[in-house]
């Protein structure tokens, strides 16, 4: 009883073979063969070890299956040392069993090989566990640019005078805006819950909701804060000329706060776009809640889940659609006038409650693929170039069949009833394809290039800044206090690409000054600590 407290050798904690078994087993182990070396060892066992108690605050090491559920493995501490009540107890053992052994070698041979089979399955489980790591996926980095650049050509392309049908297949804004906010919920669940197990992270247990919240949002809260500071003459200028100053001020608090998305005819005030930062606060503020659960489920229910989150997300969009008759509007080619009613087609648009439902059909899409080949799930599917390419295929084909008049379906029904749906679908393909031991699939290598990559790390500082910009080269009443007339008329519709390269130069060296700037992280995350305090 006095030993019990010793840690396992390191020999036997590093051996899955070795681990102790059952209570039965422990008595017939000496029994199996009568050589010394063995026995010695047993008696070691014996006397040293027994039943072992696990070190406060840890899970006792009682069997190698529940080691690999709970994903403890025991660190050896050190080995005790062998002294003369060790040698006594073997040379008992020993004698009992020169005695003994023989006759009972067989019985309990047979008994132990279902000990020895689980300790086998329990390594192969361990092993199993450990192939299962979280690679980065850089072909998502890509998509963030190429998703970036097509809205912010989207919002400024009007001043590069484009043919019709190029002005049409580049504002359809509305619809592949859903796929950040899925992407967003995909990378979510990926950090946060576990691969091949049906659990979330301990990290995401173990932090307190506020300051999970906190810490992602404070990934983004210093940039967007940095923006309307610096920007902020620009901004309120047109609202104090025109509506006074309590107006001006109304809108300065919405923005600065991320609130204003949840105001359907204000929601672009200030950084027009950022409009998407307040949504995906709120989207934040659900996963910490919704992320365990989703984690627990298996693919059968997780399928339910995502048929439940697509028609949560369709019914509202058929509902205004349906009263409006806008089933065939090309939205984002509009002018805002020309609604039918735009209070009800921004709430569509802006509500942080619609984005939280794209954020969950990303996470539960990103399940789906962390659960290939856990145990009673079926395998992971194969993946083929085609896995990947048709979503997108089919992705920018709805984008091009919509600018040409083929096919007439309203933004909120496009991007619901048909972006929704391939975009989550291309990311698990992704996912698979890039998890493989070699990346073969020709879509993912090219994302994966280092030039994309790097221009990916540039997507959220060239969405913050690119609006600010616009504002300032494009809009009339600011343009003309500054420059004496907007950029476009003053060089044309060739100076849509220089704010484009002025654009990307910007937002890296918003990048390397700021974001990346170690006196700025520390000042986030002492931020954060405070905000705790009041929680």
């Amino acid at each position: 009883q006095g030993f019990k407290q010793w840690p396992l050798p390191a020999v036997v904690a590093s051996d899955p073979s070795t681990w102790m078994a059952p209570r039965h087993s422990r008595r017939a182990a000496p029994l199996l063969v009568a050589a010394p070396i063995a026995v010695a060892l047993c008696a070691l066992r014996v006397c040293f070890i027994g039943q072992p108690t696990a070190a406060p605050g840890t899970k006792p090491l009682v069997s190698t299956a529940l080691a690999a559920q709970d994903g403890a493995i025991g660190q050896p501490l050190g080995e005790p040392t062998v002294g003369a009540p060790t040698a006594t107890c073997a040379a008992l053992v020993a004698a009992a069993a020169g005695v003994y052994g023989l006759r009972r070698a067989s019985s309990v041979a047979l008994r132990n090989t279902g000990c020895t089979a689980t300790a086998a399955e329990a390594g192969e489980a361990l092993a199993a566990k450990q192939l299962a790591k979280k690679v980065r996926i850089t072909a998502f980095d890509s998509v963030r640019f190429f998703l970036i650049a097509y809205i912010v050509c989207g919002h400024f392309i009007t001043f590069a005078e484009p043919s019709k049908f190029a002005f049409k297949a580049m504002t359809q804004v509305n619809v592949v805006v859903g796929a950040f906010f899925a992407l967003s919920g995909y990378v979510a669940a990926y950090t946060t819950t576990e691969n091949q197990q049906r659990e979330p992270s301990a990290k995401l247990l173990s932090t307190p909701k506020p300051e999970w919240i906190l810490q992602r949002v404070f990934g983004y809260f210093p940039l967007h804060l940095l923006m309307c500071v610096l920007f902020m003459p620009m901004f309120m200028y047109p609202d104090i000329l025109f509506s006074g100053w309590p107006t001006a001020l109304g809108h300065g608090a919405m923005a600065l706060t991320m609130t204003q998305a949840w105001f359907p005819m204000h929601a672009e005030i200030w950084n027009a776009p950022t409009w998407f930062l307040g949504a995906l606060t709120f989207a934040t503020a659900v996963l910490p809640f919704a992320l365990p659960t989703l984690a627990r489920q298996n693919k059968k229910t997780l399928r339910r889940s995502f048929a439940i989150l697509f028609l949560t997300g369709l019914l509202p969009k058929l509902g205004y659609c349906y009263d409006h008759n806008a089933w065939g509007f090309l939205e984002g080619a509009m002018a805002p006038n020309s609604m039918p009613n735009l209070a009800m087609f921004n709430m569509q648009r802006f509500n942080p409650f619609f984005a939280t439902v794209e954020v969950l059909l990303g996470a539960v899409a990103c399940r789906l693929v962390m659960l290939d080949d856990a145990e009673g799930e079926e395998p992971a599917p194969k993946v083929n170039t085609l896995s990947t390419l048709l979503p997108v295929v089919g992705m920018v084909g709805i984008v091009l069949l919509r600018a040409t008049g083929v096919v007439a379906l309203s933004d909120l029904l496009t991007r619901a009833l048909i972006f929704m749906p391939l975009f989550p679908r291309f990311m698990m393909s992704a996912h698979r394809a890039s998890v493989l031991p070699k990346v073969v699939d020709p879509l993912c290598n090219l994302l994966s290039k280092d030039l994309l990559v790097t221009l990916g790390n540039l997507a959220f500082p060239i969405f913050v800044v690119h609006g600010p910009l616009g504002q300032l080269f494009y809009k009339k009443i600011i343009a003309t206090q500054v420059f004496g007339a907007t950029m476009n008329a003053l060089y044309g519709p060739g100076f849509f690409y220089a704010y484009l390269g002025i654009v990307v130069g910007f937002a890296w060296v918003v990048q390397k000054t700021f974001l990346t700037n170690k006196s700025v992280g520390s000042l986030s995350k002492k931020a954060v600590e405070k905000l705790c305090s009041f929680f």
